[in-house]
């Protein structure tokens, strides 16, 4: 549990511009470590949360709402919204990936094809990053890192299907795995997006940036509440609370800490860490009584040394090698 201290000191390495001291920031591994966390929570709160609302319904509040929030939060902050056109198209772009495309994809598909198969899809997002960040950034992946990658997805697709719960048939399984893999295409595009901004971009805002990203992100989004239709009960406390912490929890603090680690480490070690996501969910069942099986404790492990392997010093290849194990890039001063 984070105290008031710890959650200051995380934002403010999170939304920290990139002219910050170092000393003034947090590790990477850090924030990811926290923002995959609060991830993993999303899973059984979302559950529990459509008992009383949509799939669609919790996607577009968790975007819009989440932007409005983020954006009342910026004065704290010291951030602001964009000031210029090309930012807010940067934002709108960002924004149908990892907003608009990356929550239908997931929730829509996880209703038509069922959690397990939605899960391993989403979680292919590391290696369409792979190949869009080498078309867009050049960035290489080492063999030592590529092998880190499947290790972690070989994890993932043991912790999922180990208890794989319901899983459609017919079209409505393609339908449902072809909104999920757009999903984690929208995903990967979205971040891939955002490390080339904060590369280009001198000084980037990450927090005024990832509140327009939701705003541009979750306006796409109204007209599919309004047609997909549903109820939602707010007379329901406990869908208050559940929806408090996907917006506040699920979607600022993981995004937030998520777009900092894009703007300090390549895309394909960010992503790699998405594999824990699963691996949390699991452990919260655990310790709410549901013990995970044999499979699931072996995709566990799998999970922690792939995403161990592809934080090596030597995954990051000769160029990483010169600055550093915990240095982010050669070439642009990245911190600890």
């Amino acid at each position: 549990m984070l105290t008031a201290a710890d959650e200051q000191r995380w934002y403010a390495c999170a939304v920290t511009r990139t002219s910050t001291a170092a000393a003034g920031r947090l590790p990477v591994a850090v924030i990811l470590a926290v923002s995959m966390t609060a991830a993993g929570v999303v899973y059984p709160v979302t559950d529990s949360a459509l008992h009383h609302t949509s799939p669609i319904m919790i996607a577009t509040l968790r975007a819009l709402v989440g932007g409005l929030v983020l954006t009342a939060m910026l004065p704290l902050v010291g951030s602001r919204l964009p000031r210029s056109t090309r930012l807010w198209l940067w934002a709108f772009a960002i924004g149908f990936g990892n907003t608009t495309l990356t929550q239908v994809g997931i929730s829509v598909g996880t209703e038509r094809a069922g959690a397990a198969v939605a899960a391993v899809l989403a979680n292919s997002a590391p290696f369409f990053v792979a190949i869009i960040a080498r078309v867009a950034l050049a960035e290489t992946i080492t063999p030592l890192r590529a092998a880190g990658l499947v290790t972690g997805f070989g994890g993932v697709l043991l912790v999922v299907f180990a208890d794989p719960g319901s899983i459609a048939h017919g079209s409505r399984l393609a339908i449902g795995m072809g909104l999920a893999l757009l999903g984690a295409v929208g995903w990967a595009a979205g971040g891939v997006g955002m490390r080339v901004l904060s590369r280009r971009q001198a000084n980037l805002d990450i927090a005024g940036v990832t509140a327009a990203q939701f705003l541009a992100g979750g306006v796409p989004l109204i007209p599919l509440v309004l047609l997909a239709g549903g109820s939602t009960d707010w007379g329901q406390p406990a869908l208050l609370a559940q929806l408090a912490y996907l917006i506040l929890g699920g979607q600022i603090l993981v995004y937030v800490g998520f777009n900092a680690a894009l703007s300090r480490w390549p895309s394909t070690r960010v992503y790699a860490w998405t594999f824990l996501v699963p691996v949390v969910a699991v452990v919260i069942e655990g310790i709410r009584g549901t013990l995970p099986g044999r499979s699931a404790m072996v995709g566990i492990v799998l999970v922690i040394l792939g995403v161990a392997i592809v934080n090596l010093p030597r995954a990051e290849g000769q160029a990483a090698a010169v600055v550093g194990p915990f240095e982010e890039d050669a070439g642009r001063g990245f911190e600890r």
